[in-house]
């Protein structure tokens, strides 16, 4: 691979000079015609300072990635010492098989862009969301096999545009089982990592699982957007009187089931239903669930849908709210980036207003200590979790 030296235009330095890992091709003087995917690229500024190093994504309006390390070190170098840093970050954490499922690599969090790996028990899933690592992929797999000899099998999806590596294959082992097992708070759940939504489950709400688990004990729980039903879990955990999982995709409900009954719990206590939200919610008896959990998919692809994402929140929380009995609790998420935090609770907020109920803002939350965020990226902040007493 190449090395190129990228010249700023002047006034469009600072973010890289904070940190910030995505430095956009019209930000840059000059870009050289035999710029490739995944050239080492030595970003300087407009007065010849070396500012940083990454790596090339012509392809992208964010030409060059930038690695968190030493301007000095080869991209090969850098991958390696980053990769190590993050794993072992995670293994001072997950030192037990209480929970054998966790984020490995976030992205940007970590210091490498576009790079997800999450870890369930033997198994690695990584995402990749750009092309200027297709070069890499062979390493940044002999590393993790490296620091964890123990994995059997990683699988790679590519969300890319334009890939010329496949959008989703098993990169290395043989023969891996349909589901994956593992553990969580000691709780046993599988996920398919081939067909499943993202890398196959959806770890950033461990925690929020867990204080849903602290709270739900001879209570009733509706879990809404509920998809495999590991909320849902969780509350049984906690021993819940009863719960109801509702989710638009039927597919999605079978694994609910299955994750509910192999912990050992009734589907006849713990019941699931196929159903839009709305129309859920439009015919539910008001003041009926101790409960309720609203977890709804994000609700939008860039920032020009935030408004309507916001007026979405709204009208999902005066929905949900009604359906939560005196005394009770609304948990309420928002996994949409392009909204903030103060714009979800402002939404929030009218949403219960316009129901006439009164709320106290119990706990809020974000992803898990595994998804670590740059201070300098702040747009890798992204989960906002509520919990909410209703009167």
């Amino acid at each position: 691979m190449k090395t190129h030296k990228l010249t700023l235009k002047k006034n469009k330095e600072f973010s890289i000079i904070k940190g910030h890992p995505w430095a956009y091709s019209e930000a840059f003087q000059n870009i050289p015609q035999d710029l490739n995917y995944g050239d080492k690229v030595e970003v300087y500024s407009h007065k010849n300072k070396l500012l940083g190093m990454g790596i090339a994504d012509p392809d992208s309006k964010i030409l060059v990635r930038m690695l968190s390390a030493s301007p000095d070190k080869s991209v090969e170098s850098a991958l390696s010492e980053i990769i190590k840093r993050a794993i072992e970050l995670r293994l001072e954490f997950f030192s037990d098989q209480k929970t054998t499922a966790f984020r490995l690599i976030n992205g940007e969090g970590d210091g490498i862009p576009g790079l997800i790996a999450d870890r369930y028990s033997d198994a690695v899933s990584m995402q990749i969301y750009t092309r200027a690592l297709e070069p890499y992929v062979k390493q940044i797999v002999t590393e993790i096999r490296k620091l964890l000899p123990e994995i059997k099998w990683i699988y790679k999806r590519d969300n890319i545009r334009i890939s010329k590596t496949g959008s989703a294959e098993l990169i290395y082992g043989k023969n891996m089982p349909d589901k994956i097992e593992f553990y969580e708070n000691g709780l046993k759940f599988s996920t398919d990592l081939v067909n499943g939504q993202k890398t196959g489950f959806f770890l950033d709400q461990r925690t929020n699982r867990h204080l849903i688990r602290t709270i739900s004990k001879n209570k009733s729980v509706l879990n809404l957007c509920g998809y495999t039903g590991a909320f849902t879990v969780a509350a049984a955990a906690g021993k819940a009187s009863s719960s109801l999982t509702v989710d638009i995709s039927k597919p999605a409900l079978e694994e609910a089931k299955k994750n509910i009954e192999q912990n050992g719990f009734s589907t006849n206590k713990h019941k699931i239903l196929s159903a839009d939200m709305y129309e859920f919610l439009d015919k539910c008896e008001p003041k009926s669930y101790d409960v309720v959990i609203l977890d709804p998919p994000s609700m939008a692809k860039s920032r020009k849908d935030s408004e309507k994402a916001l007026r979405a929140y709204k009208r999902l929380n005066l929905a949900g709210v009604k359906a939560v009995k005196k005394g009770g609790y609304l948990f309420t998420a928002s996994c949409t980036s392009q909204v903030s935090c103060s714009e979800f609770i402002d939404a929030v907020r009218d949403g219960i207003a316009a129901s006439g109920r009164q709320a106290v803002m119990i706990h809020e939350s974000y992803h898990d200590f595994d998804h670590p965020v740059s201070l300098s990226h702040p747009e890798g902040k992204y989960l906002k979790g509520l919990l909410l007493k209703i009167y």
